[in-house]
């Protein structure tokens, strides 16, 4: 068995893998379209024998990180075909992925997980959720109409693309969209009515993607910049009053929502989306705005990376004096797997841990207390301190 890319040629044998696996059926316009927009050199196969055995895709993406777009390899459509399961095909091919990650200086790795389980053993860890709303008729959300105005608009990002990329500069891990993005997964795939809030200038304020059938609103995407879009936003949802016996909105789990509506007492689903992965460690930690204060004692991580073991070792995080962001110091971990630096002090957690904190998915106490960071209490505090608040999301899929 060895591991090559897909080839042109083999487009049509790798869709008709995808429909048997996740169990649907493309239209031939939807074939074709697909055939047009998929890169085959981002897909990595398995082969045998001439036979190809199974598949993963990663898509070349960036995604926001403190208002900084970060290089992220997506990863997705990974197929095995049943004969073929439980050989570790699926395991070979993921690293081989992150190995040309490495390469390529995509620092994170984002996937939705057909299994926690499974992907947690190579490294991912849940990052984002995703909070679904349902409101009744009765609860629909007063707002005011105030001077600007909602229109209906054809798709086009123009219109929204400025809304959409301050609103994600925001959070933590959401998709820097570009125009194919918008497109092909973003107008294609999100079927409905765009909405665009205008204020008094006529500037872009707010936006919103949604579909009524069958007397239910159901909102894809609703950003919003402040109060004033909000509001007229939430007066347009208000006057499809009767078309309507209810709303399901899809937002994030901390928006504010549903304190913020005038009845709070609404039916609530939190439902676990992605999983990330930091593909480098210390690249990562090197951009990452760590607030350190200046003098004090470096903070030392000891990072377990049983997948990539080129993130194995031992990290010294220090103030730089500037803007507060770390030098870091590595030391490799040696062959047999122990620290250069032996954890004499520091704290000790693997590269989900670590990435769970970094993105701001689970606190490094909450961790600490579940057996899932070893050291002192006052180092992970220190940790905990040293990671600026901001709310990870992500509203895409692939």
């Amino acid at each position: 068995m060895y591991i090559r890319r897909l080839r042109e040629e083999e487009m049509e044998y790798s869709i008709r893998m995808s429909e048997f696996a996740f169990q649907y059926e493309l239209t031939e316009k939807e074939r074709e379209e697909r055939k047009a927009w998929v890169a085959p050199e981002n897909t990595w196969v398995a082969e045998e024998n001439g036979e190809i055995l199974a598949k993963s895709t990663t898509l070349p993406l960036s995604v926001y990180i403190f208002g900084e777009k970060v290089p992220m390899g997506g990863v997705s459509g990974v197929v095995t075909w049943p004969e073929h399961r439980r050989g570790g095909l699926v395991k070979q091919l993921l690293l081989h992925s992150l190995e040309e990650m490495m390469k390529e200086g995509q620092i994170l790795s984002f996937l939705y997980p057909f299994s926690i389980p499974f992907y947690r053993k190579m490294g991912w860890e849940l990052f984002a959720e995703q909070q679904i709303v349902t409101l009744t008729k009765e609860q629909l959300p007063a707002g005011k109409k105030g001077s600007g105005k909602v229109r209906r608009v054809e798709n086009d990002l123009s219109l929204v693309d400025d809304v959409y990329q301050t609103w994600a500069k925001r959070y933590l891990g959401t998709l820097a969209r570009d125009e194919r993005w918008w497109n092909i997964n973003i107008f294609e795939r999100k079927k409905g009515t765009l909405a665009v809030y205008y204020n008094q200038n006529n500037e872009a304020k707010g936006y919103m993607i949604y579909q009524v059938k069958e007397n239910k609103m159901t909102i894809k995407e609703l950003i919003w910049l402040d109060t004033e879009s909000r509001d007229g936003l939430f007066a347009f949802i208000s006057d499809h009053d009767s078309m309507l016996d209810k709303v399901e909105w899809t937002t994030m789990p901390h928006s504010g929502l549903p304190f913020i509506l005038r009845d709070p007492k609404v039916e609530r689903k939190l439902v676990s989306y992605f999983m990330a992965r930091i593909v480098d460690v210390e690249a990562f930690l090197k951009i990452y705005p760590f607030h350190l204060y200046k003098g004090s004692e470096p903070l030392v991580l000891h990072v377990s990376d049983e997948f990539c073991s080129w993130n194995n070792g031992t990290y010294f995080l220090s103030d730089k004096g500037d803007r507060g962001d770390a030098e870091v110091k590595f030391f490799p971990a040696k062959e047999s797997g122990s620290c250069q630096h032996p954890p004499k002090k520091g704290l000790s957690l693997s590269v989900q841990t670590l990435t769970a904190v970094l993105m701001n998915a689970q606190s490094a106490s909450t961790l600490y207390y579940e057996g899932l960071i070893q050291g002192t209490e006052e180092d992970v505090q220190r940790l905990e301190g040293a990671v600026p608040a901001k709310q990870p999301f992500f509203y895409d899929f692939f």
